[in-house]
């Protein structure tokens, strides 16, 4: 077994979804967890996947390490019983892939799987792996105990979208990574492809590095975080050009609180993929089909009544005009806190 996790946004879909692509052996059952009540990564890594993909299980709605992790187990023990009864049991499964939510604390997962009794006996946990935003992760471990919990478990860290920092940030980055965790493998990660790092001693010296490791300090402002989800159905036909410019200007605005979003806007020439990470949005992608989840936001300390309202005001076309006599539409979902 193998456990993917990492922050919200860091870019474990992408490395996952592009050893689905270009190894064959990559996993023969995935589990995706969505911290949100609607899931979008099993979206993208079934496609990934293509037709001979490995099946794709989404668990929605809290964390495996808490809400979700009967969920979890329940999967790997069909999983072991399926392994158990051969062919006859259908799909073979010798690998499974485990992708956690952003906000999940990995340990607890590996702990709950080693005090079950029938996973102990029938489950290697092949690696722990923690993929972390090249471009945001030092930001990341200086204000979120959370991320350093995360990597200091970590067996392997993979630093994501290095193609967008310099070496020297890459560097200081990792050096800050082995100050934390002095026996992880450490490596690159452009578009998903992993690339080698130059080694990078634990004061964050060296080839890449100009010593911030030795130096940094950890000031925790995430003690009060409140971290919620809010899901929304954009209605068929939003307008690409309003919605970009509002979620440019929410996430250049927010950076800290407006986490991460991630879902479908339906626009008059298809569905696009859509993402953003803290201040950065991602490149729009043309869906893989023209069903799936709405858009899900992940915010930290921040109103969504004002986040609604701002949508509503900003982006009318993402809401479906009331008829005559019809109430508006309420597009909230809920919020789930973590």
């Amino acid at each position: 077994m193998t456990l993917v996790s990492g922050f919200l946004g860091a870019g474990k879909t992408t490395w996952l979804g592009h050893r689905l692509r270009h190894e064959r052996d990559a996993a023969d059952l995935l589990v995706v967890n969505d911290f949100s009540r609607t899931g979008v990564d099993d979206l993208i890594l079934r496609d990934a996947g293509g037709a001979g993909g490995p099946p794709v299980e989404s668990v929605v709605g809290g964390c495996l390490c808490c809400e979700k992790l009967d969920d979890l187990t329940g999967l790997l023990h069909d999983a072991v019983g399926r392994r158990h009864r051969g062919p006859a049991g259908g799909h073979e499964i010798r690998h499974v892939v485990v992708e956690t939510s952003g906000v999940a604390e990995p340990q607890r997962i590996v702990d709950a799987l080693d005090a079950d009794p029938v996973l102990r006996a029938n489950l290697v946990l092949r690696s722990l792996v923690v993929v972390l935003d090249g471009v945001g992760g030092l930001g990341l471990l200086r204000h979120r105990r959370a991320v350093r919990s995360q990597v200091a478990v970590a067996d392997r860290v993979v630093l994501a979208r290095t193609d967008l920092a310099t070496r020297e940030e890459v560097g200081d980055l990792a050096g800050v990574v082995r100050r934390l965790n002095a026996t992880a493998e450490i490596v690159g990660a452009a578009h998903g492809c992993e690339h080698a790092l130059a080694e990078t001693r634990s004061d964050g010296s060296g080839p890449t590095g100009n010593g911030a490791a030795e130096i940094e300090t950890f000031d925790d402002t995430d003690n009060a975080s409140d971290v919620r989800s809010w899901a929304v159905e954009l209605a068929p036909g939003t307008n690409w050009a309003e919605y970009a410019l509002w979620l440019d200007a929410a996430s250049r605005a927010h950076p800290d609180r407006l986490l991460r979003t991630k879902g479908l806007v339906p626009t008059s020439d298809g569905p696009l993929l859509v993402q953003s990470m803290g201040a950065q949005v991602a490149r729009p992608a043309r869906a893989p089909d023209t069903t799936g989840p709405s858009m899900i936001f992940i915010v930290d300390r921040l109103d969504l009544d004002v986040l609604e309202r701002s949508l509503r005001t900003f982006v009318p076309s993402a809401f479906d005009a009331p008829s005559d006599g019809e109430a508006p539409r309420d597009a909230r979902v809920r919020p789930q806190h973590r």
